[in-house]
C-alpha cells in the first residue's frame, strides 16, 4: 500500500454555500505513488492511514470563515467539516483498493462567492499517510502429513510455503509478491488463485494423476464512448477572430443539439469570475460559441442572449439555420425540373455570403428524390418561409458544426442499437393519428388531388403551398404528399428524448440526424432514422438524448384523381 497526496493546481471560485468538490490537483511532492483520478486520491490496497489536509479561502474572515472536510467515494464524509486555513490531522481511517478520497469546501455564508487559490503555496492540499495494511511481510509455512490436508493463505510478501501430503491436496492462494513456491502429491490436486497473479517468483506444481488451475480476473466496467472530461467553449467573431475561451474548469454545465429541418440550440453555464472580463465583453449576434469535447469541434453558431449573476452567467446560442428568419430571399431564379435540396444549396450559398459565414453547405443526392420547378423573386419572402415550402415537398436538412447538409442520407444503417442500449424502455405502436390517404395540394394559382388506396378509407386533408406555381409542381408534391401518409404505421418507437446508454456502441460522428440506424427490441426490429439529438454535461457526466423515428418501405402507390385547376 502506498501514501497519497496531492496539491490544489487551479483556481476555484465557491458559488453557493454548500459543499462544493475542489478540482484540478497535482501530485504532492514526497509522494511519488500517488495516483489522481478525476481530482480524487485512489486507493490502491486495503488498511489505514492518517488524513492530513489544509483548504485556503482567500476572502474569508471571522464573519464569513469556511469549512472543509474529506469525502470518500463521493459519497462518505469520513473527516470535517473543519474551519478551513488550518491543517487537520485524523487518524485511523480505514480504505480498500479502488475507495476514493475528495476535497470539499463550503464557503462562509456571508461570502458565498469566496475563491479558492491555485497553488500549493496558499495551503489548499489533501494528504493520506499509510500506517497499517494486511500484510505478511516475512514467513516461512511448512505442513507434512499422511492422508489429506487444506492450507489457505492470505499474503506473502517474501518466503517460501512446501506442501506434501500423500492422497489428496488443495492450496487457495489470494496473493503472492514474490518468493518461491512447491506442492507435489501424488494423486490429485488444484489450484485456485484469485484476481492477483504473482508478481514476482517461481510457481511450480507437479502431480502424478491429473491438475486444474482457474483463474477468475477481477470485472471492470467498460468506458462510456461518450466521457469526454476536456469540453471548453471558445469565443470568436464570424470571421474566426478569437475574442477568447471558457476552459473546463469554468464550464458548470453545457447543453448542445443537432435537429432534422430546424435549428439548432447550444447553452452553457459559466462562473462569472472564471473570466468576468470576457463575460462583459460577450455580445449577442457579434459574437459566436463553438463548443469543443477534446479536439472535435461539435457545434458552433452566432450568441443570442447572455444572463448575467455575480454567482454565474447563462450563454445561449443558435445555429447558422437562424439567419434563415433574418433573411429576405437573397437572389431571384426559376429552378426547373430541380431536387430541393439542389434549390436549398443556392439559397443558402448567398444567405451565408450575405452573413459574412465562411463555410459551404454539403449536398447529400439521392436519384429517387422528386424534382420540382420553381420561381424565387429576392426580396418578396422571407427565406424561411421559402424553406418551409421545400420541407413540405421533401426537403431533409440538417446543420453539423455550423456546417449545413442537404438531403437525405443513404437508409444503409450506421450502427445498430439494441434495447438495452436505452435508458427507456421501447414501445411498439399502431399509430393512425398522421393517415391521409386524399390528399389536396393548393398553390397560388392551382390546385391538385391525389387519392391511395387503403383499405377503402378516404381520409383527407388539405395542404397549401403558397409559392409551389405551376400545375407539374403541385401535382408532383400531391403524389408524393399522398404516397408518404397513406399508411397506417405498425411500428417499434423510441419514446421522445431517450437517453443512450453510457455502453451503447455508437459515436457523437453517428449521431447526425438523417443518418439510419437498426433498432431491436425483444419482439421486433425497425429501420430508424435519427430526427434529433442532445448532448447534457455537468460536474456529474455527460447525457446524451435521441429521438428516433421509424422508416417504413414506400410502396403505396398514390394516383391522381379530379381535375386540379384553379385554387
Amino acid at each position: 500500500m502506498s501514501s497519497m497526496g496531492m496539491d490544489k493546481s487551479g483556481a476555484q471560485t465557491m458559488v453557493t454555500t454548500g459543499y462544493t468538490k475542489l478540482t484540478t490537483f497535482t501530485v504532492r511532492s514526497g509522494y511519488p505513488a500517488t495516483s489522481i483520478v478525476n481530482s480524487t486520491l485512489v486507493m490502491d490496497a486495503t488498511g489505514t492511514g492518517t488524513l492530513r489536509y489544509q483548504a485556503n479561502l482567500t476572502n474569508a474572515s471571522s464573519f464569513g470563515q469556511g469549512t472543509m472536510r474529506v469525502v470518500r467515494n463521493g459519497t462518505t464524509v469520513v473527516d470535517g467539516p473543519v474551519t478551513t486555513g488550518t491543517v487537520r490531522t485524523s487518524g485511523s481511517i480505514s480504505v480498500v483498493p479502488g475507495d476514493t478520497l475528495e476535497l470539499q469546501v463550503q464557503a462562509g455564508s456571508t461570502f458565498a462567492t469566496a475563491i479558492v487559490p491555485g497553488s500549493a503555496n496558499t495551503g489548499t492540499w489533501l494528504e493520506y499517510n499509510q500506517v497499517t495494511s494486511q500484510q505478511s511481510v516475512n514467513g516461512t509455512a511448512s505442513e507434512v502429513w499422511g492422508r489429506s490436508g487444506t492450507l489457505a493463505v492470505q499474503e506473502v510478501v517474501a518466503g517460501t510455503v512446501t506442501d506434501t501430503w500423500g492422497c489428496a491436496g488443495t492450496l487457495s492462494v489470494t496473493a503472492r509478491a514474490d518468493g518461491n513456491r512447491t506442492n507435489d502429491w501424488g494423486v490429485v490436486a488444484g489450484i485456485y488463485r484469485g484476481a492477483f497473479p504473482a508478481a514476482d517468483g517461481v510457481v511450480s506444481v507437479g502431480w502424478g494423476v491429473s491438475g486444474g488451475i482457474l483463474l477468475i480476473p477481477k470485472p471492470t466496467p467498460l468506458p462510456s464512448v461518450f466521457d469526454v472530461s476536456d469540453v471548453s467553449v471558445s469565443i470568436h467573431t464570424v470571421d474566426g477572430r478569437r475574442v477568447g475561451d471558457f476552459p473546463c474548469g469554468v464550464v458548470n454545465s453545457f447543453n448542445w443539439s443537432r435537429e432534422q429541418n430546424e435549428v439548432s440550440v447550444c447553452s452553457f453555464d459559466v462562473a462569472t469570475q472564471g473570466d468576468p472580463d470576457l463575460v462583459d465583453e460577450l455580445l449577442p449576434w457579434v459574437h459566436w460559441a463553438t463548443v469543443w469535447h477534446g479536439d472535435a469541434e461539435v457545434w458552433t453558431g452566432p450568441i443570442q442572449t447572455v444572463k448575467i449573476t455575480t454567482a454565474s452567467t447563462t450563454v445561449s446560442a443558435r445555429d447558422t439555420a437562424t439567419f434563415a428568419a433574418r433573411t429576405r430571399v437573397p437572389i431571384s431564379r426559376t429552378w426547373v425540373d430541380t431536387h430541393p435540396e439542389e434549390i436549398a444549396f443556392d439559397l443558402w450559398t448567398a444567405m451565408l455570403q450575405l452573413h459574412r459565414v465562411r463555410v459551404t453547405p454539403t449536398v447529400l443526392s439521392e436519384v429517387v428524390q422528386k424534382s420540382f420547378t420553381i420561381t424565387a423573386k429576392a426580396q418578396q419572402r422571407m427565406l424561411s418561409q421559402l424553406m418551409d415550402d421545400l420541407t413540405k415537398v421533401g426537403l431533409l436538412w440538417t446543420v453539423v458544426a455550423g456546417r449545413p447538409v442537404f438531403g437525405p442520407f443513404s437508409r444503409d444503417p450506421v450502427a445498430t442499437l439494441q434495447d438495452c442500449d436505452f435508458m427507456v424502455e421501447l414501445e411498439r405502436h399502431r399509430d393512425g393519428t398522421k393517415t391521409f390517404n386524399d390528399v389536396r395540394i393548393q398553390g397560388q394559382n392551382w390546385a391538385q388531388n391525389a387519392k391511395a388506396d387503403l383499405a377503402g378509407l378516404s381520409l383527407q386533408t388539405l395542404v397549401s403551398l403558397d409559392d409551389m406555381f405551376g400545375s407539374a409542381n403541385i401535382q408532383r408534391a400531391a403524389l408524393q404528399y399522398a404516397q408518404d401518409s397513406a399508411r397506417i404505421r405498425d411500428e417499434l418507437v423510441v419514446p421522445g428524448n431517450a437517453s443512450l446508454h453510457p455502453q451503447a456502441q455508437v459515436t457523437l460522428d453517428d449521431l447526425v440526424p438523417g443518418k439510419t440506424f437498426v433498432v431491436h427490441s425483444g419482439t421486433a426490429s425497425q429501420l430508424m432514422r435519427l430526427d434529433r439529438m442532445s448532448v447534457n454535461g455537468s460536474d456529474r457526466g455527460i447525457d446524451v438524448q435521441v429521438g428516433l423515428v421509424a422508416l417504413e418501405a414506400k410502396d403505396e402507390i398514390a394516383k391522381l384523381v379530379g381535375g386540379g385547376g384553379s385554387a
